[in-house]
This record gives C-alpha cells, sequence and structure tokens, in this order.
C-alpha cells in the first residue's frame, strides 16, 4: 500500500511542479540567476522530501513550495518595480573588457582568470582579446561579447530603463547625470521618466518614449 502512496505523490508532485514552474515563468537552466537556481534547489528537496517521509506528509511539502513560488513570484514583481531590489537579488552585470581594455581589479575580484577568459572567448569563436570591445560577465555567469567590427553603440547597457537612470553603467563612463540630462535636452526631453529604454550610440542617443 505504501508502494502505491509513493507512485500516486509522485505523478501528483511531477504535474504539481510542471504547473508551478510555468507560473514563475522560468527561462532556460543556461539562463538561470543565483535567486532562480536557489529557488530550484529549495522546490525539489521540498517535495523530494515530502515523497514516502512519514514525518513529512506530501500536503505539508505542497504549502512549503507554493511559499516559495508566491514568495519568488512577489520578489520578481519588486525587482522590475524597484532597481535596488533587482541588484540585491542579481547583482550587476561585470565588464571584463570595457571598450577594449581589459578590467584585471574586477577580474581578481571575481576569481576570474585570464584563462577562463580565454576559454569563453574560444568558445566563441574568438582567437584573441584585441577582437573584443565588451566582454560582460552577466548575473547568470555567461560571458557576453561584442567583437569591435561589429560594435554599434558606445556601451552595451540601458543608460535609461522604464523611466530609471542605470548610475552603475555611468559609472562605469566616468559620467554623470548632469552629462545625460545634458544630452536629453539636445533632442528636447526634459522629463527622463519618460523615457523607456535608452542606449548611447557612437554619435548619439537612441531612445524609446513610454
Amino acid at each position: 500500500m505504501k508502494y502505491v502512496e509513493i507512485f500516486l505523490e509522485c505523478i501528483v508532485a511531477y504535474f504539481y511542479l510542471v504547473a508551478a514552474l510555468r507560473f514563475l515563468g522560468k527561462k532556460e537552466m543556461s539562463q538561470l540567476t543565483i535567486s532562480d537556481l536557489i529557488v530550484f534547489l529549495l522546490i525539489s528537496e521540498l517535495m523530494t522530501i515530502s515523497i514516502g517521509d512519514n514525518n513529512v506528509n506530501f500536503l505539508q511539502g505542497a504549502i512549503a513550495v507554493l511559499s516559495i513560488v508566491v514568495l519568488d513570484k512577489l520578489c520578481s514583481y519588486l525587482s522590475l518595480k524597484y532597481k535596488a531590489v533587482k541588484k540585491l537579488l542579481e547583482g550587476n552585470p561585470t565588464y571584463i573588457i570595457y571598450q577594449g581594455k581589459l578590467n584585471k581589479e574586477k577580474m581578481m575580484a571575481l576569481n576570474y582568470s585570464i584563462d577562463d577568459l580565454c576559454h569563453h572567448l574560444r568558445e566563441q569563436g574568438i582567437g584573441t582579446l584585441s577582437q573584443v570591445e565588451f566582454a560582460v560577465l552577466e548575473t547568470d555567469g555567461n560571458l557576453s561579447i561584442i567583437e569591435k567590427g561589429e560594435n554599434e553603440v558606445y556601451v552595451p547597457e540601458t543608460l535609461i530603463s522604464d523611466g530609471v537612470i542605470n548610475d552603475d553603467i555611468l559609472k562605469t563612463m566616468n559620467k554623470d547625470r548632469k552629462w545625460l540630462f545634458d544630452l536629453l535636452k539636445k533632442d528636447g526631453i526634459d522629463d527622463y521618466k519618460n523615457i523607456f529604454y535608452c542606449v548611447l550610440e557612437k554619435d548619439k542617443l537612441f531612445y524609446i518614449k513610454r
């Protein structure tokens, strides 16, 4: 009888987890952030201990999983609304190579060696650092690369996203908000909060209004 109970719990757990993960709307496994990975590990562990364990019944495990799912959904919503929350939960991308220059200090801080960098470059068919304009270590651990001949932007990151200024990238560029406001005023824009998307191309701002 116990085997039948475990079998039924596994079937229910399978469809329950499929529904929970679809509700979360997560990306493919290679794009998981640290918070995503923690959620997946917690969910799998909670469901595992609830199947066939006399001390933890299946309903308790299902409620625990539901609590994690709701918490993660709430954190995702807050991350969209507040940049500080997103930074806390996911961190920031790190420029390993910025405008063709290697940032050795950032590499040391991340314990990211030159061998690691060369390995990732080779995986993308790039044989030398001299070909790279930007190399960004993303929050999911992947390395994004823009080659010099293909680069069309001054920096491949938004200056303004959904009405919020990216102060971190301004600092990386050694610029400030006044510099950005001056550029916006040249285009007749007085309120940056009306900008949904804005990047700096080689000769001008490219933006989309709300």
